[in-house]
């Protein structure tokens, strides 16, 4: 069951307890642990105008560096993204779920210039 449908069907439990008088809490949390600078930035980066060196500066120093088969540079950035829940009901039980999403951002580099870039979600 993923996080989205456990939450849910949480939401149902809490929901039916709720109505039936029973004391609960939900607690819920999502945060990125790495790579958040880098995922922000590339709304800002364009293919054929944005340069290595701005990639640098506000991406940070990449986790890695390829050469592809047409022998251009390409920088790979990790990011992690973390959300949990924690349902607790009327002190009896507690349910703890966690989702961690794992991006690899790669930057292709032509010439000094970013050729493009693509995201890969594992």
């Amino acid at each position: 069951m993923g996080l989205r449908q456990f939450r849910n069907w949480s939401i149902a439990v809490v929901l039916t307890a709720a109505l039936g008088g029973c004391v609960f809490a939900v607690q819920s949390d999502t945060h990125w642990t790495h790579g958040r600078q880098a995922m922000e930035a590339l709304a800002t980066v364009q293919s054929g105008v944005t340069s290595r060196a701005w990639i640098i500066h506000n991406l940070g120093r990449p986790d890695s560096a390829y050469a592809n088969e047409a022998g251009n540079e390409v920088l790979r950035y990790i990011a992690r993204h973390e959300e949990e829940v924690e349902i607790s009901l009327l002190f009896l039980f507690s349910i703890d779920a966690s989702d961690d999403e794992v991006y690899t951002v790669h930057v292709e580099i032509e010439n000094g210039i970013v050729k493009g870039y693509w995201i890969e979600s594992l």
